[in-house]
């Protein structure tokens, strides 16, 4: 019992029975360490006893009695304990008093109080896995040296009990992971194997089996690398000699291994030395099928392939798009440079295009861009690129040039493989392109700015009708403003700010208005009322001169319809240029801007210019016969400055000719001008078309014309253009008369 002193026969008495009774415990290590800590107590008749383990850097108390219950469990730093000096010296530890010893700490101090207590070690070999501790419970009740001796004897009893039963709670923990390692080993989904340091297969695990659809047999005993596609062995065998080396502490790649059948698969290899206490080192290896993934990476690899190409390639034609089209001027001027060469920048337009798509439909269309894609790269060099730009138009770039004249040859021979008719719906197609040409450095030293003044070369060569024509610097000066013209002329059509004005022709005899012709203006948001001389020539050298004519038309009719739903019925002229005598689809917008408006086709007249139709005349011919087969009267505008041929105006289906206004205005002070406006009257009068005199501006004039027998005047004189509600106004104050003065002269013949 706790404080009873006890004689050396009585103490060795009871360590004999304890040693009896732990043999009797056999091996749970929880009822060794209560006993250990019962018979500690009751040999020494301290008052408190405790079963410590060493684990790592902390003791952890697993057995209590006595005033030390409290204790269980606990877990405190090795190192704040004073069982270390026990530990450290391997020897029992007697503290008599507590008060004032400084290998006790202040909180066992105070948990202890005026008590006496001993700590001896426990061992396994030579090594200290524990302690016991024995504390008195007063200071009239210590612990001794005899104590002491009797707990050092009773210790080697107590370690080897404890010892034992620790190395089979050891034994037994590690039997418990082997189970769980093969249960993991065996239910793993990812294929692990165990290899010595010849790469030989000492165990694998049924995921590789399945992965290389190979039995274990047929693995173990074998080198690893016979599974591993050619290409990637070298690698995985390096890997692994350099785990078997020590160097490095594991590896992990992508590999393939060729299963038995089958084709071969994507695995992720990931591999770690396995060092044995005596005995070589092993390597674990673990793989993972990634076949899945692998194809997915390719397909998505495959597909940003795909988008890129399709990013900066025609998909009809395959050739380079725009975008590629600047990229490869860009790398073509850089290489310019270096090299001090030239090179050239050409755009090419197909001739009649429009005429194909609307005849044969766009898959002949499509057919015949193909073929011309086809021959045009055939005859470049590998050098060169071919790109095409949108509808029929087609970028060059020529690089490696010594001087401007050196493009030649390719423009010719690429005129030369367009020359062979092309068959489409077995039809054999003529083949005619507009190239414009631009130099690096002369017109140009980057890739917009030559691209610019190639398609003003381009529309240069359509409008002289030649097969090629080179930027002319003298007649396309920069012009910044007009640049930024452009842009706002795109927004004013969007946004319907340009207007119509209209100016009446009056008939000489009578004074009538029957026709007025429309003439547009720019309502500018910011510069006010612009006049078509300063945006006109910039909208025929870009191309939008296309959509504002359609836009002018469609404004003239929507007004002659307002007009008819007022009763009023006046036919309206609009004005035309070279580009849409080009256009083969014209003809078909104007009968569907009728149609949309509910307009007769005599209601609407287009004028030409001669120059204009001179610019193109077979086209120009066809255009303006289709358009005369809808109805529409057409006239020859400012008459008399194109040298046109009498011969070509009988072929064309005019039905007026306006004179030019510089002729009328000098009939007074010019005998020649006059000679012309006499003869241009006869002229017309002996074709059978209606003659208009344009620049009437005073009454001389208007009574000369009516003499010479022109039949409608236009000019200052009768009204200047006008917006379409001051010219009804205009109308319904003077319906059907003539001006005063004009009246008087004929009431006065």
């Amino acid at each position: 019992m706790p404080g009873v002193s006890r004689s050396s026969e009585q103490r060795l008495a009871l360590i004999v029975e304890t040693q009896r009774e732990l043999a009797a415990a056999g091996d749970d290590l929880e009822a060794v360490m209560a006993l250990v800590a019962a018979r500690s107590q009751e040999i020494t008749g301290a008052d408190g006893a405790m079963v410590n383990l060493v684990e790592g850097d902390v003791l952890h108390t697993r057995a209590v009695t006595g005033v030390a219950a409290g204790a269980f469990d606990a877990r405190r730093p090795l190192s704040g304990s004073v069982a270390r000096f026990a530990i450290r010296s391997g020897q029992p530890l007697l503290i008599e008093e507590t008060i004032g010893d400084r290998r006790i700490d202040q909180e066992l101090r105070a948990k202890v109080g005026d008590r006496s207590l001993i700590c001896v070690p426990l061992f396994h070999g030579p090594q200290v896995v524990g302690t016991i501790n024995v504390v008195s419970r007063s200071a009239t009740e210590r612990l001794n040296e005899e104590d002491r001796r009797t707990l050092e004897v009773l210790s080697a009893v107590l370690s080897a009990a404890v010892s034992h039963v620790a190395e089979v709670e050891a034994r037994r923990a590690q039997a418990a992971a082997i189970a769980r390692f093969r249960t993991l080993f065996d239910g793993a989904s990812i294929g692990i194997l165990r290899l010595d340091c010849d790469g030989v297969a000492v165990e694998v695990n049924p995921a590789v089996e399945q992965l290389l659809r190979t039995e274990a047999g047929r693995l173990v005993g074998r080198p690893f690398a016979q599974h591993v596609v050619a290409g990637d062995r070298a690698a995985v065998a390096r890997g692994l000699d350099d785990l078997c080396r020590g160097a490095g502490g594991g590896f992990s790649m992508e590999a393939r291994v060729r299963p038995a059948t089958g084709d071969p698969v994507w695995v992720a290899l990931r591999a770690v030395a396995e060092a044995q206490p005596r005995g070589p080192v092993f390597v674990v290896a673990m793989m993972e099928n990634i076949d899945e993934r692998k194809r997915a990476e390719a397909e998505l690899l495959r597909q940003a392939r795909v988008n890129e190409h399709q990013a900066l390639h025609d998909p009809l034609t395959g050739l380079p798009n725009r975008v590629l089209f600047s990229e490869r001027i860009a790398q073509a001027l850089r290489q310019a440079r270096r090299e001090g060469t030239r090179l050239a920048v050409a755009l090419m337009d197909l001739d009649r295009f429009k005429e194909v798509n609307d005849s044969l439909g766009h898959a002949a269309g499509d057919q015949l861009l193909c073929e011309v894609a086809r021959r045009v790269r055939e005859v470049m060099r590998a050098s060169d690129t071919v790109a095409r730009l949108g509808g029929d138009e087609f970028g060059l770039v020529v690089p490696e040039l010594a001087g401007a004249q050196d493009a030649l040859p390719v423009i010719a021979r690429i005129r030369e493989a367009l020359e062979r008719p092309i068959r489409v719906h077995s039809l054999p197609l003529a083949v005619e392109a507009s190239i414009g040409i631009a130099i690096y450095p002369e017109h140009g030293d980057d890739a917009q700015t030559l691209i610019q003044r190639a398609d003003v070369a381009m529309y240069d060569c359509k409008r002289e009708g030649s097969s090629h024509a080179f930027y002319d610097c003298a007649g396309h000066e920069p012009d910044v403003g007009r640049l930024t013209l452009v842009a706002e002329l795109r927004r004013a059509l969007a946004r319907g700010e340009l207007v119509l004005h209209y100016q009446p022709k009056a008939a000489l005899d009578s004074g009538e208005v029957r026709s007025v012709e429309a003439l547009v203006r720019w309502q500018h948001p910011e510069r006010g009322l612009v006049y078509p001389d300063s945006f006109i020539p910039v909208a025929q050298e870009t191309g939008l001169i296309g959509p504002l004519t359609l836009y002018v038309v469609e404004a003239a009719l929507r007004q002659g319809r307002a007009w008819r739903d007022q009763g009023l019925e006046l036919a309206i002229s609009v004005n035309l240029s070279a580009r849409n005598l080009l256009d083969c689809g014209f003809p078909a917008q104007v009968a569907a801007l009728l149609a949309r408006w509910g307009m007769q086709a005599r209601s609407l007249e287009l004028e030409v210019t001669e120059s204009a139709m001179l610019a193109n005349p077979k086209r120009a011919k066809r255009v303006l016969t289709e358009l005369s087969r809808l109805g529409v009267r057409l006239a020859i505008d400012d008459f008399g400055t194109g040298y046109s041929s009498l011969a070509y105006l009988r072929q064309l289906p005019i039905d007026e000719i306006k004179i030019d206004r510089s002729f009328v205005l000098g009939m007074a002070q010019q005998g020649d001008d006059a000679v012309i406006v006499r003869s241009t009257v006869d002229l017309g009068r002996n074709l059978g078309l209606d003659v208009v005199a344009e620049g009437v501006e005073t009454l001389d004039s208007w009574n000369r014309l009516r003499e010479l027998g022109c039949g409608v005047a236009q000019g200052y004189f009768l009204s200047r253009p006008v917006p379409a509600d001051e010219l009804a106004r205009w109308l319904q104050t003077r319906p059907g008369v003539m001006p005063p003065s004009a009246r008087s002269a004929v009431d006065a013949a």
